[in-house]
């Protein structure tokens, strides 16, 4: 049964060796008051309530012994004295002294009730208390045994109590099934719907534990500076903050900035313009001093760049102008030292040809390297039509 400590009024089982919010020793040493219902510490020998001891003693009644019958000597011989009637009063005692008796009985019959009923209503006043003090700790509980024990420890209170606590406890039973059903479908979002559900549950921590690796996993999964940085705003204190931290800081280190995107671009039209141009200056200036690549030939120097340019232009081109599309870019940065970076390249272009009158066209896909410094250091190109 549980009961409030006789020490400090917190509800603990009164088989529990000591309270375990105050250390006094409970199991064998409290003692219902038979009188009021009180519960108190045996070793105080009186219940604090309506100061009744454990076990009352009751004087035993003396025995009354009739003294012998006097005997009155009268003229005819000896006569006995008159006996008393079932009042104790003499048979002969005038009716004033019998209607005092009388009085005397109901005026004591009537204290007797009035204390009794002042008892009772104590009695039943201390009851209330506790149990309006239950009913408040057992309604706002997440155990469901705390609710069962009221539900047996007071069968006659009030109607309203006792529905509370049973809906209360209906409602626990469904959420553990509820709470079965989230964690056999490993699902976010069936987690979530419990939390939001029953966000005083006793799983409800390990549901956000739950839901707290699941999104993890998915920011993982994505790698993208977005998702883990959405992470760490859902889970300021989840398992995975610094991990996630660790991530991002990696990620925006080869992760293309807008800054770095412009400055391919404008590389790259640069380059181009200057075949358009003829211009091998500035071909050249576009480039690192050695290639590790360019069309095919290794470590290219600017003399392989200007045959590039004399090939490329044969003798009945009229005009050529190579066009970029600039949504067809891919740029993947990594690093090649400490603070250092290559850029991996990949767009579309179309050539457009002018000869003899004619004019023809052709799509490529281009395949460059670029340096940290902004030059290109690898170059090739390859004919889709």
């Amino acid at each position: 049964m549980v009961i409030k400590c006789p020490e400090c009024g917190h509800q603990v089982s009164e088989k529990a060796p000591t309270c375990p919010h105050c250390g006094v020793e409970i199991a064998g040493k409290i003692t219902h008051c038979p009188h009021c219902g009180e519960v108190y510490l045996t070793s105080e020998g009186v219940c604090p309530a309506c100061h009744q001891t454990v076990a009352a003693t009751v004087a035993p009644k003396p025995t009354l012994e009739m003294p012998p019958r006097p005997v009155r000597q009268t003229a005819t011989g000896p006569t006995e004295a008159p006996q008393p009637d079932g009042n104790g009063e003499p048979a002969n005692a005038g009716p004033e002294k019998k209607n005092n008796r009388r009085s005397t009985v109901i005026a004591s019959f009537i204290f007797s009730v009035i204390i009794f009923g002042g008892f009772f209503y104590f009695y039943q006043y201390n009851e209330n208390i506790k149990e309006n003090d239950d009913y408040s700790y057992a309604v706002k509980s997440p155990d469901e045994d705390v609710l069962r024990n009221y539900l047996q420890k007071y069968p006659d209170a009030p109607q309203e109590h006792r529905d509370s606590i049973e809906a209360r406890l209906i409602a626990m039973q469904k959420g553990d099934e509820e709470w079965q059903n989230a964690v056999l479908s490993n699902s976010r979002s069936a987690l979530q719907r419990y939390v939001d559900q029953y966000p005083e549950s006793v799983h409800c921590r390990e549901a956000l534990s739950k839901i707290d690796s699941l999104d993890w996993i998915a920011a993982q999964r994505s790698n993208t500076e977005e998702a883990l940085s959405t992470y760490i705003k859902d889970h300021p204190e989840g398992r995975y903050y610094d991990e996630a931290t660790i991530l991002i800081d990696k990620l925006k280190m080869t992760t293309v900035q807008p800054e770095e995107k412009d400055m391919i671009t404008s590389l790259f039209r640069k380059f181009f313009q200057g075949i358009n141009s003829k211009d091998e200056n500035s071909l050249i200036s576009s480039m690192s001093i050695v290639i590790d690549n360019f069309l095919g030939k290794s470590n290219a120097t600017s003399s392989d760049i200007s045959t590039f340019l004399r090939k490329i232009y044969k003798e009945d081109i009229t005009n050529m102008i190579w066009r970029i599309d600039p949504s067809s870019y891919k740029i993947k940065k990594r690093e090649v030292a400490e603070n250092e970076f290559e850029y991996d390249v990949t767009f579309s272009a179309r050539q457009g040809i002018e000869r003899s009158g004619q004019t023809e066209e052709h799509a490529y896909r281009i395949e460059a390297a670029v340096t940290n410094d902004g030059k290109i250091s690898s170059f090739n190109l390859t004919r889709l039509q």
